[in-house]
């Protein structure tokens, strides 16, 4: 609802919107009644990452203000740097002596009566292309980008694979994706196209929906096509894509009058430029949804958000099944993480309360394997810490310390959090938890 409110507009005839109220030619910064803001804008003249940088310094400013507000009693002004640096003078505040008017007036138009029903069928015929149009968010909380990157993937390569994967599971096929890649190292440069669907990306997909296929192999499967994006998204940030290129020396022929070749007439020219999966990855903290619609009628529009901890889409099609695809991303995502856990680490829990005996060396159980590769041998033997004793005879004691070493091992089938028994101790439980890379 939000989204929708954003985009069109809801009111009390219908409840997808009448964009009566947007500028869709311009950037436009709506704040809806309780407070939340988004912005709308056309995107022929800007990029998403332009966009986002607004987006980011208003929303920076806004807690550096907040911040300044609180300290300015203590350090004065000055102590908190603002984001923004420009100097900004309020026009009511400035005494020109000019006596201009600068308070807000309403601006009254005459329209004829042609005029107004020319707007009123508008209106009902974007109407109409508003309530074709859906739009479904997934907010993914069980993993995110530090969770990817433990197990040296891209997080942007994995999110791709896992919007082609939903489809293909969905539907069987791999279809023409896109994805803009940011050209910034070039002046003036804005985009290049990137294109998902690759021979190994295929191949994944397959792999992964292969009833026979071990889960070896589909995770391999699943790096390949993770290296092979990663090394395209590098080349088209070089400028090394064709999309661009191509797509230049057609509108050039257009424009001078001269003959356009019969490859734009193609069949494969036609086929890659019907992107059934539309996508973009545009956001950071300030940001929680980021969208667009569906470029093609029987396409998606996909937007997306990679964030430490969770990934957040935001889906839209027309006369799709948008919310049954939002819901197939979802179970590829679970589907994923629990082949892609990351090495274990194991906590061991035991009674607070330990009873001290006389000084012993370190044990260790027979059958048990430490840190290191299995071996028969026993370890080198180390004696225990000696402590005094808080009773009134000044006699050292010593604690014996019992260790039981785990093996990492994999946590295929587990949910985050999972308590597993340890064998042969009631009293003990190993527990789960994810590893960071230095572990």
């Amino acid at each position: 609802n939000l989204q929708l409110n954003l985009i069109c507009m809801i009111s009390a005839f219908n409840k997808a919107g009448t964009c009566c109220n947007r500028w869709y030619d311009k950037l436009q910064i709506i704040v809806c009644a309780d407070g939340t803001a988004g912005i709308n804008f056309e995107h022929s003249a800007i990029d998403g990452h332009t966009a986002l940088r607004f987006v980011s310094d208003i929303f920076a400013e806004t807690i550096i203000n907040f911040a300044q507000s609180i300290t300015l009693s203590i350090y004065g002004k000055g102590r908190i740097p603002s984001v923004i640096s420009a100097q900004v003078r309020r026009a009511a505040c400035v005494s020109n002596g000019n006596g201009i008017d600068i308070s807000p007036k309403k601006l009254s138009f005459e329209l004829p009566l042609s005029l107004r029903d020319t707007i009123f069928f508008a209106e009902t015929a974007i109407g109409d292309q508003v309530v074709s149009t859906e739009t479904f968010v997934l907010e993914f909380k069980s993993y995110g980008k530090e969770f990817v990157k433990a197990n040296r993937m891209s997080p942007d390569s994995f999110v791709q694979m896992t919007i082609l994967l939903a489809y293909y599971q969905l539907y069987g096929k791999v279809v023409c994706a896109y994805e803009p890649v940011l050209t910034k190292h070039f002046y003036h440069g804005r985009t290049e196209a990137m294109r998902t669907s690759t021979e190994k990306a295929a191949a994944f997909c397959r792999k992964w929906c292969n009833h026979y296929a071990t889960k070896e192999e589909k995770l391999q499967a699943l790096r390949d096509a993770t290296v092979e994006h990663s090394r395209l998204v590098k080349e088209s940030a070089k400028g090394k894509g064709v999309d661009r290129h191509l797509f230049a020396l057609k509108c050039i022929a257009e424009k001078n009058n001269m003959p356009v070749a019969p490859f734009f007439e193609s069949g494969p020219w036609k086929t890659l430029n019907h992107t059934i999966l539309s996508t973009s990855n545009c956001g950071n903290p300030s940001l929680r949804h980021f969208g667009f619609g569906p470029v093609v009628p029987d396409g998606f529009g996909i937007g997306y958000i990679i964030k430490d901890g969770c990934f957040h889409y935001s889906v839209s099609s027309k006369n799709r099944q948008t919310q049954r695809y939002v819901h197939t991303l979802e179970r590829t995502l679970r589907q994923i993480g629990k082949l892609l856990r990351p090495t274990t680490s194991v906590f061991v829990e035991a009674p607070k309360v330990m009873n001290r005996v006389e000084s012993m060396k370190l044990e260790y159980l027979d059958g048990m394997d430490y840190w290191g590769e299995l071996d028969l041998a026993a370890p080198v033997q180390v004696p225990a810490t000696t402590l005094k004793s808080n009773a009134n005879d000044s006699s050292e004691v010593a604690t014996k310390f019992l260790a039981r070493v785990v093996r990492r091992e994999s946590s295929v089938g587990l949910d985050f959090g999972e308590e597993v028994p340890f064998a042969g101790s009631p009293e003990l439980t190993l527990r789960k938890v994810r590893s960071t890379e230095d572990e």
